[in-house]
């Protein structure tokens, strides 16, 4: 199969480029800012204390509030297929739980709305790179027009009122994504756990719960997450998490540049193995395709490879996950080869090997083994 595959980081109508394909500050080492904000509308129950008519309400109400912003679609959750709400769910939009309806902003998809999940709407705004303060300031521009036409649920004592008492107060829940290899691979991983917890967040891995083996580079990517709504300002919520980010990612820079000064046949080692796995592949899964993508940006920042970068690289990520490739076969007629044609799981595994390689074309090679 050596049909071309075109790149498409974004499903907009515009053809704006998606938020995760575009650059961000610090992205070689925090990937992505995640803010989520969750309002309840007044005088209605929570979801899960909801009949039909109090659903079928909110979902007009929301529906009316953000009717005349033209840059958002609402999808009802029953007509999506499963297809669409897998997309959702690699884009980080839906979680596991249902809900009413889905609003997206269809220019980068930077911002996104799900109505009546654990609660009435829950507000979401990504942003590359580590950038807290722009990621909020997204979400409140959009909580203030909302307040215009809607009238959220709130007390004097515990601020907004939310289905879970740790989310009442401000609402805001923020999300930084990190990796953290050179960290990982220096053995200080338990360290940067410890400040974490110490600083009241949780961090969690994104794609495996075990750190022993150091060699596979899924292991080092975290999401660091504020753990209650209830304390400090937005403002105060919003710089805590900003300095844990900031304070990681120069800690990971350091380690970097000591690490491979002082094991530069290791660091080859690791960055070879998975280059040429990317580049002699017929089928791979998406944790292989995150290994080697994580590999391969590590190589990127310690100068042993050009010819591609951060913004290309964080875009394979989603552009390499299983919804968004199923959408390609579905919807694209590829040759597949006579053995792969009879599975859609070996069709997008082919698939994933295929646009890794297109994506990996223009890498130019900077270090050899000395």
């Amino acid at each position: 199969m050596t049909q071309k595959i075109r790149k498409s980081s974004s499903n907009s109508e515009s053809g704006e480029t998606a938020w995760f394909a575009q650059s961000g500050p610090y992205d070689d080492v925090v990937l992505s800012t995640r803010v989520r904000l969750v309002r309840n509308l007044a005088d209605f129950p929570f979801p899960s204390k909801m009949v039909t008519d109090d659903f079928n309400r909110i979902n007009s109400l929301v529906y009316d509030a953000f009717q005349p912003d033209e840059n958002f679609h609402f999808l009802d959750f029953a007509e999506l297929s499963e297809p669409g709400k897998e997309i959702l769910r690699d884009k980080n939009i839906l979680k596991d739980k249902a809900c009413s309806a889905v609003l997206l902003d269809y220019k980068d998809e930077s911002l996104a709305c799900l109505v009546n999940e654990s609660d009435h709407l829950k507000l979401s705004a990504f942003i590359a790179g580590l950038d807290c303060e722009k990621a909020m300031e997204k979400i409140y521009k959009l909580d203030e027009e909302l307040q215009k036409k809607l009238q959220f649920a709130a007390s004097i004592d515990f601020g907004y009122l939310t289905s879970r008492i740790k989310d009442c107060g401000t609402g805001l829940k923020f999300t930084i994504r990190v990796y953290i290899p050179s960290i990982v691979l220096a053995g200080q991983f338990e360290s940067v756990l410890s400040l974490v917890h110490e600083k009241r967040f949780q961090l969690k891995p994104v794609f495996k719960p075990d750190q022993s083996d150091v060699t596979e580079f899924a292991n080092c990517i975290f999401d660091i997450s504020s753990t209650n709504s209830f304390q400090g300002t937005e403002f105060d919520q919003m710089a805590a998490i900003q300095a844990v980010g900031m304070l990681i990612l120069k800690t990971e820079r350091k380690i970097r540049s000591e690490f491979a000064d002082n094991n530069p046949t290791v660091v080859l080692n690791f960055f070879k193995q998975n280059y040429a796995k990317a580049l002699y592949s017929l089928l791979l899964s998406y944790e292989e395709s995150v290994s080697i993508l994580s590999a391969i940006k590590w190589g990127l920042h310690l100068g042993l490879i050009s010819g591609i970068s951060d913004s290309e690289l964080n875009a394979l990520y989603f552009r390499t996950k299983s919804g968004h490739l199923r959408y390609l076969c579905e919807n694209f007629n590829f040759s597949f080869e006579d053995d792969i044609k009879a599975s859609e799981n070996l069709q997008i595994k082919r698939l994933r090997a295929i646009v890794i390689q297109q994506a990996f074309e223009g890498i130019v090679n900077e270090k050899t083994v000395s």
